[in-house]
């Protein structure tokens, strides 16, 4: 890696760690988003037909709005490994996680065509009765995943408080998360993304993401997670991914994807 693409993911982590977000332009080659695209509309063409359903959350029956399984055999959609492996991506990964990685998810957003989905405020730590103490303690806690958007359509969908995510919420916030979770809140912003425009951005903020029927979405979100050696064992799969278990995903997988499966799947029961 050379030291100005050093230099720019710096910046970028100073962005991200500032206000809990950060924007790059140029991160994903035009053959490979062009491959991407056509691949995600595949997939949705699929499970929308109920030809293929490995993982798919529902608004209306038939109606997906996040599609999971991307890189089962099912799909046959080899692109989708591609781009968790893409250089800039695991360079990012390592440069906020460290150099050791394992395998975190990929999916697709898309929206419902007969309702609109209005997602409710939240911040991904569990638990909305935590006291500000514990919440602080939670969100201080060092990083252990790196997620990301890539935007095949113009996507303003993700709502974000800008620098929650170094504070326990506020009496509104809290208010709102708890009892109104679709209430606005003071501060808000829109992040639009941009189609071809990747944003990395913190689960700790408050944030929310709304989708509308007729506004077309097509956002390929992913994320790498930090692996130590010393991690703890899961109780029990994580019913998202317990399709990930099968012998046959790991054997449709590229070489270069199987140490990071193998570290997600020794941690998960036999």
């Amino acid at each position: 890696m050379t030291g100005a693409i050093d230099e720019q993911i710096y910046r970028e982590m100073e962005e991200y760690g500032s206000q809990g977000w950060t924007i790059i332009d140029n991160l994903v080659p035009d053959k490979m988003f062009d491959e991407i695209a056509a691949a995600c509309r595949r997939v949705k063409a699929k499970v929308r037909a109920g030809e293929v359903d490995v993982y798919t959350h529902y608004g209306d029956p038939g109606e997906p709005w996040c599609i999971r399984g991307l890189i089962a055999p099912d799909f046959a959609e080899p692109v989708f490994a591609d781009f968790l492996l893409h250089a800039p991506f695991i360079a990012r990964a390592r440069a906020y996680l460290g150099q050791d990685l394992r395998l975190g998810w990929i999916d697709l957003r898309t929206n419902t065509h007969h309702e609109d989905l209005p997602g409710g405020w939240h911040r991904d730590i569990g638990g909305k009765d935590l006291d500000a103490e514990t919440e602080l303690g939670i969100i201080r806690k060092p990083m252990k995943n790196l997620r990301w958007y890539l935007a095949l359509i113009d996507d303003d969908c993700l709502q974000i408080v800008p620098r929650s995510q170094h504070r326990p919420r506020t009496a509104e916030e809290r208010r709102v998360l708890n009892d109104a979770p679709h209430d606005d809140l003071a501060g808000q912003e829109i992040i639009g993304v941009k189609a071809g425009q990747v944003i990395f951005w913190d689960g700790n903020t408050v944030h929310r993401g709304n989708m509308n029927k007729d506004v077309e979405r097509l956002t390929l979100a992913a994320s790498w997670q930090k692996h130590s050696e010393d991690d703890p064992a899961v109780e029990k799969v994580d019913g998202r991914f317990e399709w990930r278990l099968k012998a046959e995903v790991r054997a449709a997988l590229p070489a270069g994807l199987h140490v990071y499966y193998d570290r997600w799947r020794a941690l998960q029961p036999a």
